[in-house]
């Protein structure tokens, strides 16, 4: 009778603990790299080397926002991989970083120069949105305001961990466009070593 005991108790304990097992695998699986960047300096087992350079900041609305540019090298193999690191900071709250990879800053650049375009012909509705968001969750978005009709509105949000947004002013926007594309030719001259 002990022995049957035994087994229902370790049955439950199982079942019992499963939710929490399962929980804690989603919960790692969430914080997987998005990016190859990110998955490259992830690496365990090896020597990474990690440079990077600030291209520069634009102060928004409600926070600033600061580009800079990214190379990490295995120090074995000499593999590379390149990209941009954009910190978001909302206010005089915490920072928020995201990463963008290198083969994603052209979609990204068409994208921000789509968005700062935008008008109202976008859609034959009242009210819009258009939003970009790259592999590792930095969203840019333009928007018809509610608050105040007649008036779009830009924002650059990451949602990595605490979910940070700036809103942008059509100015702002172009400021950031301008680091992003001088990020991307600083990278390109890394690459081709330059």
């Amino acid at each position: 009778m002990k022995t049957f005991a035994r087994k229902c108790s370790l049955i439950l304990l199982l079942a019992g603990g499963w939710p929490v097992l399962s929980g804690t695998l989603l919960a790692d699986d969430t914080n997987a790299p998005k990016t190859k960047l990110e998955a490259f300096e992830a690496q365990t087992g090896v020597t990474i080397v990690k440079g990077s350079v600030l291209i520069g900041s634009v102060n928004a609305q409600n926070g600033v926002v600061s580009i800079r540019c990214k190379e990490s090298k295995d120090a074995g193999t000499d593999r590379k991989e390149f990209g941009l690191a954009i910190e978001v900071r909302e206010g005089e709250g915490l920072a928020e970083t995201t990463v963008i990879d290198y083969d994603e800053l052209d979609s990204f650049l068409n994208a921000i120069d789509y968005i700062s375009k935008v008008d109202y012909r976008v859609t034959t509705l009242p009210f819009f949105d258009v939003i970009y968001t790259t592999k590792g969750g930095l969203r840019i978005a333009a928007y018809s305001s509610t608050r105040s009709p007649g008036t779009i509105q830009a924002v650059l949000h990451s949602n990595h961990i605490t979910n940070t947004r700036v809103l942008m002013s059509p100015q702002q926007v172009a400021r950031f466009q301008s680091l992003i594309q001088e990020s991307k030719t600083k990278l390109d001259s890394l690459r081709t070593g330059k």
